[in-house]
């Protein structure tokens, strides 16, 4: 059996600034989607809404979260396909699937609690960690495919200040 450096692979060298920060703002994207669930989850436990359909849910989000959590790591050790999977399934369909009903609900007339926040008494905290959730997708994404970040998969020599900038 593999380790999990042997499975996602390691570098000696230390990323540049810009990869770094691509990846905290991954990392503040899968939590903000932890957060999300469980601001929908926790009320639902305490009153007895949790069926079969909902705990199957939780589970999905459990492994989406994992293999999202994943590729950060390997995004942030130089896996050249972490990269592409990080823009393909959170960005692209992550986003849409975050952004295009919310979209759609404004659209038809809805007002942006309604359109963004989840429902209920926590509505309001929802739709602030929804904002973060898109607001840290979509800056992870541009962060990723900065020259510096772009360079560094590439292989290219990084300059010193470019690794070490603050």
């Amino acid at each position: 059996m593999q380790t999990l450096e042997a499975t996602i692979g390691t570098t000696s060298s230390r990323p540049p600034v810009v990869v770094r920060r691509a990846t905290a703002l991954w990392a503040v994207a899968v939590g903000s989607g932890i957060v999300e669930t469980l601001l929908v989850v926790v009320p639902l436990t305490t009153t007895g809404g949790m069926d079969a359909g909902l705990w199957a849910g939780l589970a999905i989000r459990a492994v989406v979260y994992t293999v999202a959590a994943l590729l950060v790591v390997a995004y942030r050790r130089r896996r050249r396909y972490a990269r592409t999977a990080l823009t393909v399934l959170l960005s692209g369909v992550g986003l849409a699937s975050m952004v295009v009903p919310a979209v759609a609900a404004l659209a038809a007339g809805a007002g942006f609690l309604d359109a963004v926040g989840s429902g209920g008494v926590l509505a309001p905290a929802f739709a602030v960690v929804r904002v973060a959730h898109v607001a840290a997708v979509v800056a992870a994404t541009v962060t990723m495919f900065l020259p510096g970040a772009s360079a560094w998969y590439r292989g290219a020599p990084v300059s010193p200040r470019a690794r070490t900038a603050a």
